[in-house]
């Protein structure tokens, strides 16, 4: 039983884990109606949009960089997607595609910048977001895209087995990222990449291309959660998207993804993302003020890492 408790512990999702249980606790006796179908309905929901922007950044941090364009893309996306449905009259499905493609460009010109330039990532991805972010303005301007077919609203309300549609779709790019991550060799490459750039180049690995790969899954990805977005507000705009990055980086990290890079934790971002939004929720239940949950999430986050910490550090101890 001990060596059970003992492996148990040495998950790296388990501290996530028992944050998201003890908040749940804490706020279905304190948050009135945080139990509630509807409640958690609207959790579910959100969190997949949640899951699969934290996937986008985790694509990243496997080669050990950041993308701060996250919500940039996904804006762009779902602007270029419905501006093809709204203005131009093309079908859904094609018009998706583009958008999903717009990302996957964007993307691309981006690793292919970082990784040919030299020039820091941060740098590189915190420029591109105010350029895409600035061409979408200059493009679109005030134009609002708010005729959305009922087939993309539908996707926000149907449910399959009582399983919001949202979430399937979420937790089917989970397992399409965790084959990647720990099947496919192009994974393996992506976290050699990350754990050591040039011991990577020594082995043959021909970084520059893995990062151009980690950059632009991060774009499609983050171009769904754009397009998926715009099924919940019922419009594409240009704020889309200005949200995500506290949420990108949190949700992998508070699974088990490093920031440093060359270990990620796919299912652990389910976690990470649900506690999020349980949090949120939470707060809004409990009519706390907007300024005031940013406050609390930041404070429970810091909690949440450091209780990884000391899990770490007590683990280490017992080696």
């Amino acid at each position: 039983m001990q060596a059970f408790f003992k492996k148990i512990f040495k998950l790296d999702m388990i501290g996530v884990i028992i944050a998201l249980v003890i908040i749940s606790v804490i706020l279905s006796i304190t948050a009135k109606g945080f139990t509630s179908p509807i409640n958690i309905d609207s959790i579910l929901k959100v969190s997949s949009i949640t899951i699969i922007v934290g996937l986008a950044q985790l694509s990243v941090l496997s080669v050990g960089q950041f993308n701060l364009a996250l919500g940039s893309i996904g804006c762009c996306s779902a602007m270029a997607g419905m501006y093809l449905i709204q203005e131009m009259g093309i079908p859904i499905i094609p018009a998706q595609l583009i958008g999903m493609l717009t990302g996957f460009i964007l993307g691309w010109f981006q690793g292919m910048l970082v990784a040919k330039s030299g020039i820091n990532p941060f740098v590189v991805t915190l420029a591109l977001s105010s350029i895409y972010l600035g061409t979408a303005t200059v493009i679109f301007r005030n134009l609002v895209l708010n005729q959305v077919p009922v087939e993309i609203k539908q996707v926000n309300k149907i449910s399959l087995l009582g399983i919001p549609l949202l979430l399937v779709i979420a937790l089917f790019l989970v397992f399409i990222m965790f084959i990647i991550m720990n099947k496919l060799y192009v994974g393996r490459q992506m976290l050699a990449t990350g754990e050591s750039k040039s011991a990577a180049n020594i082995a043959g690995i021909k970084t520059a291309k893995q990062i151009v790969i980690a950059h632009s899954i991060s774009a499609i990805l983050a171009a769904i959660a754009g397009l998926l977005t715009v099924t919940r507000l019922g419009s594409a705009q240009l704020s889309l998207g200005s949200d995500w990055m506290l949420m990108s980086f949190a949700a992998p990290v508070l699974g088990g993804t490093l920031l440093s890079g060359g270990k990620v934790s796919v299912i652990g971002t389910i976690f990470g993302a649900v506690l999020l939004n349980v949090i949120n929720a939470g707060l809004v239940l409990l009519d706390v003020s907007f300024y005031w949950t940013q406050t609390f999430l930041g404070v429970i986050l810091v909690l949440a890492f450091g209780l990884d910490r000391v899990r770490q550090t007590l683990l280490a101890r017992g080696r």
